[in-house]
């Protein structure tokens, strides 16, 4: 295991360490000097337990991006000069994760190089996380014309949106709405005339990813 370990790091080139964050405690992690402007950019972490990314800026701007999952997220360049990732230490299932980020522009990799993001605590950590959590319908399948519950926790104030899908993504009704941090339902009845027996999504997307589950129409 720590052969393989030590042989994932090595694949994304340079390895860059910092001093520990303290859990609970906000970091700044400067990471690379960033010299070409306007490259999409993708950030991955390895265990996104450990830190959570509220920002990033680039010689001081702050740039706006598109978090895809709870670990990972993208976003195109804006200026020049130091690329810095700000966040909070959690208290997850390590003392460390690996951020990897890497840089395209005109089919050119500009940046491709990874950190190691550590962590300390003095006491036994609390259960310090920072991603909703989506739990799957009750009950699933469920029969048309009935109610069926999804529930979420979200640690954050913020919009909250839903949306029905197909399996390939199209939206068949969709909901937002402003929600307080903790624990919520969704319920919903799916109708005679538009959900016909079958497999659909629902997806959950809020200001730390987005969310999918599977859930069935009886016959």
């Amino acid at each position: 295991m720590i052969v393989l370990f030590i042989a994932f790091l090595f694949m994304h080139g340079i390895i860059h360490a910092q001093n520990p964050i303290s859990v609970g405690e906000r970091g700044s992690i400067s990471i690379v000097e960033i010299t070409k402007d306007s490259a999409n950019y993708t950030l991955k972490l390895s265990n996104s337990s450990v830190f959570y990314i509220d920002s990033i800026s680039i010689g001081g701007d702050i740039q706006v991006f598109q978090r895809l999952t709870a670990d990972s997220m993208i976003w195109q360049g804006n200026g020049n000069g130091m690329l810095t990732i700000h966040g909070l230490a959690l208290a997850g299932s390590d003392s460390m994760t690996l951020a990897h980020i890497k840089g395209m522009k005109e089919d050119s990799i500009t940046i491709d190089t990874s950190i190691m993001i550590r962590i300390s605590s003095s006491n036994t950590p609390l259960p310090y996380v920072r991603f909703s959590v989506l739990s799957d319908n009750i009950p699933n399948p469920v029969m048309r014309g009935d109610v069926t519950t999804w529930s979420y926790v979200i640690d954050t104030p913020g919009i909250v949106s839903i949306a029905i899908i197909t399996l390939d993504g199209r939206i068949i009704e969709e909901f937002s709405m402003m929600q307080d941090r903790g624990m919520h339902d969704f319920q919903f009845i799916p109708n005679t005339y538009t959900y016909h027996p079958g497999v659909y999504g629902m997806r959950l997307i809020t200001g730390q990813g987005i969310f999918h589950r599977l859930w069935n129409v009886s016959p």
